[in-house]
């Protein structure tokens, strides 16, 4: 018993090691997909700010246009009142005239807006490819050392999985069964030492008897 119980606290260290390289090695893909997600999240709001700058001159360009086309219907209304000797006509014309003028003036209003928003768009834009490249550069860097590091970490699980199993070799097939089951089930935490009347690993609250068994061992 007293050999069994030797071997299987001999194990039971390197169970606990390879519980901590475990969820080291577990942890580095979750690492970088979290990072990956950040790099994509810079790339959408790059792509959306150059979107709405797209937009706006776009939109700009479409109030130019308008202006143009009442510019030269303006035209064509004052040579009609130069030309006319009709009064009405006359009025009419000049009045037409007068409501595309101030339609002008607020197109072109709009659009020097809009032509402001897209240099300031142009600046956040080339400011977020600025960020994008230096978070891809760090996302390819951290790649390489996540690369180095779960192969580092798992040719020493590997090396503590060896040891752990001769270790074991020793004992039984049950109690090696046994010993590989707990562990699965509380990583780390197959072998724990008696906490007053309860496991020291999952808290279970041990009978009496086993417990005084527990207590009489060496």
């Amino acid at each position: 018993m007293e050999h069994q119980l030797a071997c299987l606290v001999r194990a039971q260290k390197f169970e606990e090691r390879l519980a901590v390289q475990r969820r080291r090695a577990d942890a580095l893909p979750a690492e970088l997909t979290q990072r990956a997600s950040q790099v994509r999240a810079l790339e959408a709001e790059s792509d959306q700010t150059d979107g709405e700058r797209k937009s706006a001159l776009v939109r700009a360009q479409e109030l130019e246009t308008d202006v143009r086309q009442r510019e030269t219907r303006i035209g064509k209304l004052e040579k009609l009142a130069l030309e006319t000797r009709d009064p009405s006509a006359v009025a009419i014309a000049q009045h037409e005239a007068a409501e595309l003028r101030t339609q002008n003036a607020s197109a072109q209003d709009k659009a020097l807006a809009l032509l402001e928003r897209a240099e300031e768009l142009e600046r956040k834009r080339q400011e977020m490819r600025g960020k994008v490249r230096s978070a891809r550069e760090d996302l390819e860097q951290f790649r390489a050392t996540v690369e180095a590091d779960a192969a580092s970490l798992l040719a020493e699980i590997e090396a503590l999985t060896r040891n752990r199993d001769e270790a074991l070799a020793g004992l039984d097939t049950a109690t090696v069964e046994h010993f590989r089951q707990l562990a699965k089930r509380n990583p780390g935490k197959a072998v724990v030492a008696l906490k007053g009347d309860s496991c020291g690993g999952c808290g279970t609250r041990v009978t009496p008897n086993d417990a005084g068994k527990v207590r009489a061992k060496p």
